[in-house]
């Protein structure tokens, strides 16, 4: 089994489709039928049920690719702790940060005044796109995964609570449930965002459909669309600082609607990751556990 074979078994299973993965894969149609082939009778079994000229993963294949992904990742991550070692540029990590985002600055600027000397490239990104370079650190809603070395820690669970405006008729009541705010207009995250993406499908499941008069996927024009005071919208209650930053508004809980999300630090193990890697990790746990 080889490398190259691996390669091909991965853009083939992705696409399940032999033409087209000849053709994004720069090689011969039959040469990867052939390495496909040589591939399953050296593993014994079949990996691709066949009808015809369409192709699809069956059970052997599945269980394969997912090996696959986390040996070529593996591999991946080698190149980069090779380059970091060998690079003029010291204690360099790369880091994605996919919740919190208005913590970020902060959380940046006291990692920076420990160690000036420290280069982060940070990406506030979703998803990993395969054109970036391998993450050190993620800090996202969900455990990352895609290395064997892999650990994650949550970092914290905070409540989803509803903010009001001074001047909203149901500021001054002190216990509110969601039908309550029947018809009243309601600003919220969409659906592309892993926070609104919890508030939809809690909402959903409370049988509860709010007046969304503003949606949008940045927490930051949510937030500064409650700022104009006309609307209400759910929001986190730490990671947002909203107490801090919009004293006028009203928080509460929603009695009948129990949400809280969790935020989760995930990382390579101390032997594979870089220094960079390890203080930046330890810094954002210290940092959270201070929240």
């Amino acid at each position: 089994m080889t490398f190259k074979q691996l390669q091909f078994f991965r853009k083939t299973a992705e696409l399940e489709n032999i033409s087209k993965a000849a053709k994004e894969l720069f090689v011969a149609q039959p040469a990867l039928s052939k390495a496909i082939k040589d591939l399953e009778e050296e593993l014994g079994f079949p990996l691709f049920d066949r009808n015809g000229k369409k192709i699809s993963l069956n059970q052997n294949g599945r269980i394969l690719h997912k090996h696959v992904q986390l040996i070529q990742n593996d591999l991946l991550q080698l190149e980069h702790e090779l380059s970091e070692a060998n690079t003029k540029v010291p204690h360099s990590a790369n880091i994605s940060i996919r919740v919190a985002s208005k913590l970020l600055p902060d959380i940046l600027n006291t990692f920076y005044i420990k160690y000036p000397d420290y280069n982060l490239r940070v990406y506030q990104l979703e998803q990993n796109p395969s054109s970036l370079p391998p993450f050190d650190v993620v800090i996202d809603s969900s455990p990352s995964s895609g290395f064997s070395a892999w650990e994650c820690v949550k970092l914290l669970e905070e409540k989803i609570l509803l903010a009001l405006p001074a001047s909203h008729p149901l500021a001054g009541k002190e216990e509110i449930v969601l039908s309550d705010l029947t018809g009243y207009p309601c600003s919220l995250l969409n659906e592309s965002y892993s926070l609104g993406k919890l508030l939809h499908s809690k909402l959903e499941a409370a049988h509860f459909h709010p007046n969304i008069i503003f949606e949008s996927d940045n927490p930051h024009m949510i937030r500064d669309f409650l700022k104009l005071n006309l609307t209400y919208s759910f929001v986190p209650e730490k990671t947002w600082d909203i107490k801090k930053d919009f004293p006028q508004l009203i928080l509460r809980e929603v009695v009948d609607f129990k949400c809280s999300r969790e935020i989760y630090l995930s990382f390579l193990q101390k032997d594979y990751a870089v220094l960079a890697a390890r203080e930046f990790t330890a810094h954002v746990w210290d940092y959270f556990k201070n929240l």
